[in-house]
């Protein structure tokens, strides 16, 4: 009889048991999102079977896969919040419904493009449960007005430059064939006035005169001081 009573127990147990849902909970979220603007609104609804009314959440935001942990937003709310407002990495503004979160960001560019998981946690009443999203895919465009035009080289340009090459390229080649001679002319002409002082020092008792022959320095008897007439003997 003793045995009898604790296998109607049980079964009594077993039939409750399965009567009472397991409790879960369901969170979903768009796989994509492509933004042409700075202002992108992630969707994040959740589903939570055996259990009653629950007062209060937690939502938090992950940016990456869900091994990397990387916090962007979060904040805890209950149905008499109409809508809160975070600034972590990123500037989020919350507004919550009764069956899930619309999580706006701001100030989003194309660096911001990656992978963001949605997950919600039940905080009150007790027992505490959690739910995570298969993640969204948050592209952001970039924006042509923050883009630099590239400078096109027209046909006109194209001409100039090349002349300018050339150019310059002629004028080096000029230089570099004509500096030595010229260099090797002025040495010339500074040797030849040397000799000719020297030869004007040895001579000094007849005046003499140095004249450029267009080719070298010639020196002679000077033309302006006339000769003495030779006496002649009586």
């Amino acid at each position: 009889m003793k045995y009898m009573d604790q296998f109607v127990a049980s079964f009594i147990c077993l039939l409750a048991a399965l009567k009472i849902p397991a409790l879960a909970m369901k969170v979903t979220q768009p796989r994509l999102i492509i933004a042409e603007r700075h202002n992108v609104t992630l969707e994040c609804a959740y589903n939570i079977t055996g259990d009653g009314q629950a007062e209060e959440f937690r939502i938090t935001i992950l940016k990456g896969k869900k091994k990397d942990n990387i916090e962007v937003c979060a904040a805890s709310f209950n149905f008499t919040v109409n809508h809160f407002e975070r600034t972590t990495e990123l500037h989020c503004l919350g507004q919550p419904r009764k069956d899930g979160v619309s999580i706006t960001f701001n100030g989003l560019n194309t660096s911001h493009s990656d992978w963001y998981i949605c997950k919600v946690e039940k905080m009150h009443p007790p027992p505490y449960i959690e739910g995570f999203g298969t993640a969204t895919w948050i592209f952001i465009r970039p924006d042509t007005t923050e883009m630099k035009p590239c400078h096109q080289f027209t046909q006109a340009t194209l001409i100039v430059l090349v002349f300018a090459v050339i150019s310059v390229l002629y004028i080096v080649l000029i230089s570099c064939r004509h500096w030595p001679l010229g260099a090797a002319a002025c040495i010339l002409r500074m040797k030849e006035a040397v000799d000719m002082k020297c030869e004007l020092i040895h001579n000094s008792d007849e005046p003499a005169t140095a004249t450029w022959t267009g080719q070298r320095w010639e020196t002679g008897p000077s033309q302006d001081v006339e000769k003495e007439p030779r006496r002649t003997e009586q």
